[in-house]
């Protein structure tokens, strides 16, 4: 019996002591990320598939923007279809439409920026271009005038009334990948439009509210049209369009996307709010640090395993508002909290970021940082010692650890804040604020690229717990164009009545698994990575030139400067038959994801 006893007090024992020593910094010191790095990938031998003479002689997939450069939507429009081309790694040429003449057959597509149809000099030269199997894509809701009733019954129209405002926007088909229930309210969105009467050939992607049908794809001879009867295609949320709208006017077209899931934890690991909480405390009678440990992580990482996610987070040191040196204060942080969910992160195969030394904007721009009641910091030096002491605190904790990921708090960095974070932070290689545009023209935007600096820009598209018409939109409009979700959360989204729709914990996790779900079972195919290795991936994306060739039954794609597997979205009615170098999975209705293994690879076609 004794014997029992003491064999029981010595497991026990060693219990205790094994809990402790994975507690404690012991654990932490081994913890490293030295091995791999933001920028292991593009030290890979490169592979080439074709060389310069033949290329040569390679048809190229080539695109006609027409625009008027006095016209500042048809500018902005430009803009956009530029960004989506150059995504999609697709040669395009901008044409001034006072000087445009006859339309180049060899262009795959021709798209058309302006409103006024009476400006392109050649009109029937267009319409015979498409006759002959071009394609052309209207971006822009039509002048309504003598120009577009010329060609009208050509675009699919039967009869069409005065443009109108319309509101809204709803999906009748899968133009986007998977968001053929995609929407946006009537209160968010308003287009002008001119209410039509289609003929029943013609295909509608998508309506307004009213039932005004404002995307639709009509036949003309061996070529095609596409229409968008509206005027927000300038905007970086509707690229989805752009790219779907591109891809299903060109029979078995192909372009390379991102492949890639990222979700961001802001302000964490971080102190937490000390005291209490009323709905908090109302739910499960606990203060605000002890609900994080004890109910919001657990279902964080619950979420994490239930629908693959890998967290990156972004460490705040303190909440101080100091701003000149000396940063050595302690008081207001909390080492345990860095400890424990820095510990956690990394179990998970997360990452740890770095949000900053406290939550002050690195800007020296006063008036921006009175916007979001910051203080502005006096030069380049006092960030810097700032992100040095941030540095060394983390260091204590995980010597061996390498930061290389940057989130800028509420978005916002200086130029200055920029140099002071890569002095104090060699390492760093991505930076990740917001994607394409925003309403705050104070923001860092970003698109997904290689800075001059060698600094990955890794942009955020969409965040909070809520799953919203407008936030779906915008992810289903990412995932068709670049292949991405990136989104992002704070732990303290809770408690706060606007970020957290004034809504209790149970609730917003209920809206968050709603979301994440919906990836999950619409997008099982996107790979779940930390930021760094998105921006590895990236890396290698931009650095690789793709060339694609077309027969009616085979694509042979061509890449140089080829290192790692890459993404491809294919729309194509046909059957795969023979793959090389590459597999193919279905995705969505005629959509498949193509991973290329190799510099070339093809893919045989069946009708």
């Amino acid at each position: 019996m004794k014997k029992s006893i003491y064999i029981i007090l010595a497991f026990v024992l060693i219990l205790g002591i094994t809990i402790e020593v994975t507690r404690s910094q012991f654990i932490l010191q081994v913890s490293r990320n030295t091995s791999g790095g933001s920028g292991a990938s593009v030290n890979e031998p490169k592979q080439n598939a074709i060389s310069q003479e033949e290329l040569s002689q390679f048809p190229r997939e080539r695109f006609l923007i027409l625009h008027n450069p006095q016209d500042e939507s048809s500018n902005e429009i430009t803009k956009n279809f530029e960004q989506v081309l150059h995504y999609m790694k697709k040669e395009y040429d901008l044409a001034d439409v006072k000087q445009f003449s006859q339309p180049d057959p060899a262009y795959m597509t021709i798209i058309v920026t302006i409103e006024d149809l009476g400006l392109i000099g050649n009109l029937d030269g267009m319409m015979q271009y498409a006759h002959n199997g071009g394609s052309i894509f209207f971006a822009r809701t039509p002048g309504f005038n003598d120009s577009l009733y010329q060609i009208y019954r050509k675009l699919g129209i039967n009869a069409m009334n005065s443009p109108i405002e319309t509101k809204g926007i709803r999906m009748t088909s899968n133009l986007l990948i998977q968001g053929e229930d995609a929407k946006i309210g009537e209160e968010l969105v308003s287009n002008f439009s001119i209410p039509v009467e289609l003929n029943k050939q013609s295909k509608v992607h998508a309506v307004a509210a009213n039932s005004v049908p404002l995307l639709w794809e009509s036949e003309y001879g061996q070529g095609k049209f596409m229409v968008y009867n509206g005027s927000n295609l300038q905007t970086v949320w509707n690229r989805g369009l752009i790219a779907g709208a591109i891809s299903v006017m060109n029979a078995d077209f192909m372009y390379p996307i991102f492949n890639m899931k990222i979700m961001y934890i802001d302000d964490f690991p971080a102190p937490f709010r000390q005291g209490n909480d009323p709905n908090i405390d109302r739910e499960y009678n606990k203060d605000i640090p002890a609900f994080y440990r004890d109910i919001w992580w657990p279902d964080m990482i619950k979420l994490a395993a239930d629908y693959e996610l890998t967290y990156t987070g972004a460490i705040i040191h303190n909440y101080n508002n100091r701003v000149i040196s000396p940063f050595a204060d302690e008081e207001g942080t909390d080492t345990n909290n860095l400890i424990t969910y820095g510990r956690d992160l990394l179990k998970l195969g997360g990452e740890l970021g770095i949000h900053g030394y406290n939550h002050q904007a690195l800007t020296t721009d006063q008036e921006i940082s009175d916007l979001y009641q910051y203080m502005a910091w006096p030069d380049e030096h006092s960030m810097s010692e700032s992100l040095t002491s941030l540095d060394e605190s983390i260091k204590k904790v995980f010597p061996s650890y390498a930061i290389r990921v940057y989130v800028p708090p509420s978005n916002v960095l200086g130029a200055e804040g920029r140099e002071a974070l890569k002095r104090s932070f060699p390492g760093i290689k991505a930076i990740a604020s917001l994607y394409g545009e925003s309403d705050d023209i104070q923001e860092y935007i970003q698109e997904f690229s290689v800075a001059e600096d060698g600094i990955v820009e890794m942009p955020r598209i969409t965040f909070g717990y809520g799953h919203t018409d407008l936030s779906h939109w915008y992810m289903t409009n990412a995932i068709t164009s670049i292949g991405v979700f990136s989104h992002f959360i704070h732990p303290d989204d809770i408690l706060d009545k606007d970020r957290g729709h004034d809504k209790t914990w149970p609730e917003l996790l209920e809206d968050f698994q709603v979301m994440l779900q919906d990836v999950y079972q619409q997008y099982p195919w996107l790979r779940s990575l930390t930021a760094s290795e998105g921006g590895t991936s990236l890396e290698s994306y931009v650095e690789t030139d793709v060339y694609v060739k077309r027969t009616d039954n085979k694509i042979t794609g061509y890449m140089n400067n080829f290192s790692k597997d890459m993404y491809y979205i294919l729309r194509t009615n046909k059957k795969m038959t023979d793959l090389k170098n590459c597999t193919v999975e279905k995705i969505d209705k005629g959509v498949y994801l193509v991973q290329a293994t190799g510099a070339k690879f093809e893919i045989g076609l069946e009708e």
